[in-house]
């Protein structure tokens, strides 16, 4: 397991400041229509170009150090898509044609909020199509389609979006299921090149959410090691009891397993291991934390049900990301490990 450098801890840190109380923001947002404020700080100071070389005006950042950020920035329960735009911005850049290069230069100004749809692995797209998070954001929907030769990559406008109904998740966000059909959109770029980029986009948005998942369990754990030393009990605080420590020692360890998967897939992108390792940590970092918040919901009793208690948005925000970009057995299913 790795743990953050200095210089991480200060990007962590700073990110975490500019982002704010996210769970506000959300509860006081208009689903439709989200407050895009913070969104253009989070562009002017540079984010989104997080993992661009220096000379693309980005940060020239590693891929560990954007799981390092996300996994600390995870806990404000921000609703700004952050982890789509650091896996869009390289995308864009490695498309290599006018159109695409554009579209980066408004993204990165905060013009422009674009963001990936990947075709449907998920029981929230039954019959197919373009799964679209965070869609009430995304003034431009980039979606990918084809092989080889054929293979193309086109970005949908909002307008074109629009007979796409939203469909509500249960954090407070909403997606999209395009049906890419033919004709519609821009041509961004096409061919091998463009597929290799495209999926390695997929890549860095499953890491992303595997991250962000770790970051909700690890912000979850400390709010219930909390809770079993302040909540009393025949006399004494619950977390006394044998039978709850050793619950929580499950937790920790699963927590800690999630983390080191994260890491290594981390270590592994831009390898022969990429597509492996991704999908790994999104399936380990899913179903983990769906059990452990689920566990520590159950040993706050009623209080974690509450809205006003930060442990159900975490949960909420965790059932979300869980399923975004491949759930646990998606993932597992596309590496041939059953479901």
């Amino acid at each position: 397991m790795i743990a953050p450098t200095p210089e991480q801890v200060l990007m962590r840190d700073s990110l975490v400041q500019l982002l704010g109380d996210g769970v506000v923001r959300t509860r006081g947002a208009d689903g439709n229509s989200p407050d895009r404020a913070v969104w253009v700080d989070i562009c002017e100071a540079g984010w989104p170009g997080l993992l661009l070389p220096e000379a693309s005006g980005g940060w020239g950042c590693t891929v560990i150090d954007m799981v390092m950020v996300l996994e600390g920035a995870a806990a404000t329960l921000a609703p700004e898509p952050l982890i789509a735009a650091l896996a869009t911005a390289p995308l864009l850049a490695d498309c290599g044609t006018e159109p695409a290069h554009a579209l980066l230069a408004n993204m990165l100004a905060g013009r422009t909020v674009v963001l990936p749809a990947d075709m449907a692995i998920s029981p929230l797209a039954p019959d197919g199509g373009f799964v679209l998070f965070d869609a009430p954001w995304a003034d431009v929907a980039v979606i990918g389609a084809g092989q080889g030769d054929g293979f193309r990559l086109i970005a949908l406008s909002s307008a074109e979006m629009e007979d796409a109904p939203l469909r509500r998740t249960i954090d407070g966000g909403a997606l999209r299921i395009l049906s890419g059909a033919a004709g519609a959109g821009r041509l961004l770029a096409e061919g091998p090149k463009a597929a290799q980029a495209f999926y390695a986009t997929r890549d860095l948005l499953r890491l992303g959410a595997a991250a962000s998942l770790v970051g909700l369990v690890a912000r979850a754990f400390a709010l219930t090691v909390e809770y079993l030393g302040m909540r009393s009990q025949f006399g004494q605080p619950i977390g006394a009891f044998q039978a709850l420590q050793h619950r929580a020692a499950s937790m920790h360890v699963a927590h800690a397993a999630a983390w080191a998967l994260v890491c290594e897939a981390a270590l592994a992108v831009g390898g022969d291991k990429e597509r492996v390792a991704c999908a790994m940590a999104k399936a380990k970092a899913s179903a983990t934390a769906r059990g452990v918040l689920k566990d520590c919901v159950q040993m706050h009793g009623a209080i974690g049900f509450s809205d006003e208690y930060v442990l159900a948005p975490l949960f909420r925000r965790a059932v979300t990301l869980a399923s975004a970009f491949g759930t646990p057995e998606a993932c597992l299913a596309e590496l041939g490990c059953g479901g």
